[in-house]
């Protein structure tokens, strides 16, 4: 996200607090539709006295879309319907939960609008800077097996990465970049300019003289022979390359590729199963995986691994491996919420990692980023991800309520669009809230 859409964003955000107040005081349901979605006990509803349930958990059930088609969903339906016609979106996904518990899943439009084929809560789309999210706390799992650390050096004889021989380290301060400055978007480089050198592959090739695709150590050598942009650790500047590092960081310290271990060591244990790095072209979609969509009259682009085929940028434009733990994953919004509630440190559900490490990665002030999440205060812990053919949000509030919303289309807003949908995200919560046909004490009876 742009700075400036970042600050309008939260901006939006601490405006609305008072009537995020209102809504969760009043809006802690168990929704006759839904019957009793627990989250983490699908079939059944915990009392008060119940144990919590312990990892590996249950696997997310199986849910369609008239599960939310009830009366008591009426005004939530057609608050989201009437924000994708607004915005000509083709199709987009939403799931709320409160307190651990799953109060809506739907999907909206279409995943694939030249097949007619409905959204449901099970298509995954891809989730673009959310990504960054599941990365960082691979990263915390690492560091609390000893495998890692986040003061270890990433460059140099005695770095993670000494095995990028022939790399040229062009500025000396990049030995001082550590596993935490990745983390926190601190390691000296900076592409609010517009060159970010993860979109950039025709020209690392070019200037490189070597073949396309290129890979993250083709990027990281590209980037290692520039000056660095600020001093390590003064400052966070967001860096998609950095969190690319880390992904490879991850493969390097666990012995396996960077998906395999968050697969093994984080989406199993937490009953996730759709969640997977995706892949850029249409036909390597996999089945239950959106088709994505430009803005009308977008120009193509050449793909990113031929100069010579021009196509949509959604559809071949993005090299959607090589940005993997930057940018890579697709998910259902159900499992993005399934992940935020097992990081969010509350005592609802169970967390995958220790109070110290959630401590860790939403840390944040006026000079450095959360890790993993885009901004945290005593409010909110929110996450954001935009590519074209893509917008994602996850936002957690410390009242209870968590929600993901992913879409498969650009927006004319761009950047902007996750300020957008926090809007309308007021309005459906407050529609939940006042529905007559939602009420209960936030309990499943």
């Amino acid at each position: 996200m742009a700075p400036t859409a970042f600050v309008r964003f939260r901006a939006g955000l601490l405006k609305s607090k008072r009537q995020i107040f209102c809504a969760a005081g009043i809006a802690a349901v168990a929704a006759a539709g839904l019957a009793c979605l627990a989250l983490f006990l699908p079939r059944t509803c915990l009392k008060e006295s119940d144990e919590r349930p312990a990892f590996p958990l249950p696997p997310i059930p199986r849910l369609t879309n008239e599960i939310c088609s009830a009366p008591a969903f009426d005004g939530v339906n057609e608050a989201v319907a009437a924000f994708l016609k607004k915005w000509r979106i083709n199709g987009a996904s939403l799931a709320i939960a409160k307190d651990g518990r799953l109060l809506y899943a739907r999907g909206f439009g279409y995943a694939d609008v030249e097949q007619k084929t409905a959204v449901t809560p099970g298509h995954v789309f891809r989730v673009a800077s959310v990504s960054k999210l599941i990365t960082a706390t691979a990263v915390m799992k690492l560091v609390e097996e000893g495998r890692l650390g986040l003061d270890d050096k990433v460059f140099g004889s005695e770095g993670i990465l000494r095995d990028f021989v022939g790399c040229e380290i062009c500025d000396e301060r990049a030995l001082q970049i550590t596993v935490r400055r990745l983390l926190e978007h601190s390691a000296g480089w900076d592409a609010s300019s517009g060159d970010d050198p993860m979109f950039m592959p025709h020209a690392i090739a070019g200037e490189r003289h070597i073949p396309l695709p290129v890979s993250i150590r083709d990027i990281a050598c590209f980037v290692l022979s520039r000056p660095l942009h600020f001093e390590v650790g003064h400052h966070s500047e967001y860096s998609n390359f950095g969190y690319a590092l880390l992904g490879y960081i991850v493969e390097k310290a666990a012995g396996v590729s960077c998906e395999d271990y968050v697969r093994e060591a984080l989406l199993l244990p937490m009953g996730i199963t759709n969640m997977r790095l995706g892949n850029s072209y249409p036909r390597d979609r996999y089945a239950n995986e959106t088709s994505y969509y430009d803005a009308p009259g977008a120009k193509p682009v050449a793909a990113f691994d031929n100069p010579l085929l021009y196509v949509p940028k959604c559809r071949g434009g993005y090299d959607m491996r090589t940005l993997g733990a930057a940018g890579g994953w697709v998910a259902s919004p159900i499992a993005l919420l399934r992940f935020a509630l097992c990081i969010d440190g509350r005592p609802e559900t169970p967390d995958i990692l220790s109070p110290e490490s959630v401590a860790e990665m939403v840390r944040s002030d006026s000079i450095f980023d959360p890790f993993g999440w885009r901004m945290t205060d005593e409010r909110r812990w929110i996450r954001t991800g935009t590519l074209i053919g893509t917008s994602a949000a996850v936002v957690r509030d410390t009242s209870g309520w968590c929600w993901a919303f992913v879409t498969n289309t650009t927006s004319k807003k761009g950047a902007d669009f996750p300020f957008e949908v926090e809007d309308m995200m007021q309005g459906v919560l407050h529609s939940m809230a006042a529905s007559g046909q939602l009420t209960g004490s936030g309990k499943c009876e």
